[in-house]
């Protein structure tokens, strides 16, 4: 009985070692396989922080490249451009810094997505504003273009109305017809007869018609002569200043001015010249001016 109770005792305890020991290995088997699970969550984890991470730089540098890519002359907006550059390049720095540090990534990429939104924000307002000076340009050319335009037609219009202004001038010049000149002598009184004889001429007689004239300017008319000798003196009373007169763009000596009054239609008349001393023997010239501009010329000759 004894060998029989401490047989069964025996059993016994090898049931319990066996179960305990069951337990254990399965035990240890579900610690080995939740291990490998979590080191498999870790690897996963530390995959897809890296990814994050990369992520996160591409998006930051993008959005570097989309500041280098903007263009614009407002210094307000240059200045904060600069500012936003030099936090993107900051929390690139801490990126990297913290790239294993989940919590840090994930705050960085929430920063990322609102500066993404102040860079969409400055893009639109730039490119307005850029497409704004370009219209304002463009528009400025077009003007400059037109004002350029019409300072041609302006100075077109202007040669065109100098020209007209000049046939205006010219046609409302008087002109002479008719025109004759002649040595008189004095018979008596005034009764007078041609000569050709130098030693007896007492005057010098010019006789005109002014022809009819329109586009002239009506009334009173200065009209001037000179008598030039064979030797090319203008004979006049003296040489003085109060018998010069301006024609031509200069000044010359005159014989005989005479004011007339004159209403557009044709007027006859004729000039006088008292003889001071003898004349010499030769060719004279008479020319006539009404105000400043050339009229006509005649001559005769003295034996």
């Amino acid at each position: 009985m004894s060998d029989q109770n401490k047989s069964s005792g025996n059993s016994k305890l090898m049931l319990i070692l066996v179960i305990l020991l069951f337990i254990s290995n399965g035990v240890t088997a579900y610690l080995l396989i939740t291990k490998h699970q979590e080191n498999e969550e870790i690897v996963t984890q530390n995959t897809d922080l890296t990814v994050e991470k990369d992520n996160l730089t591409k998006e930051l540098e993008n959005m570097l490249a989309q500041y280098d890519s903007v263009q614009t002359d407002n210094e307000e907006y240059k200045a904060e451009i600069a500012e936003q550059r030099a936090k993107i390049e900051e929390m690139l720095a801490e990126a990297e810094k913290h790239k294993n540090d989940a919590k840090v990534i994930l705050k960085l990429k929430k920063e990322t997505g609102s500066l993404r939104e102040i860079m969409k924000g400055y893009i639109v307002t730039i490119d307005s504003l850029n497409t704004v000076n370009q219209n304002l340009v463009g528009a400025k050319k077009q003007v400059e273009s037109q004002l350029d335009n019409q300072k041609e037609e302006n100075q077109e219009l202007n040669k065109t109305n100098e020209k007209l202004n000049e046939k205006v001038k010219l046609g409302s010049k008087l002109r002479v017809l008719d025109l004759a000149s002649s040595a008189q002598r004095m018979k008596s009184g005034t009764v007078s007869r041609e000569t050709n004889r130098a030693k007896r001429v007492d005057k010098v007689k010019t006789c005109f018609t002014i022809d009819k004239n329109e586009v002239s300017k009506p009334g009173k008319k200065w009209l001037y002569m000179r008598i030039i000798s064979p030797s090319g003196e203008v004979l006049a009373l003296d040489q003085s200043e109060s018998y010069m007169f301006t024609y031509d763009g200069k000044e010359g000596l005159y014989s005989r001015k005479e004011e007339v009054l004159y209403d557009n239609e044709e007027l006859d008349m004729c000039l006088y010249w008292d003889v001071a001393s003898e004349l010499t023997e030769g060719k004279y010239i008479v020319e006539v001016y009404a105000e400043d501009y050339f009229m006509g010329t005649t001559q005769f000759e003295l034996k």
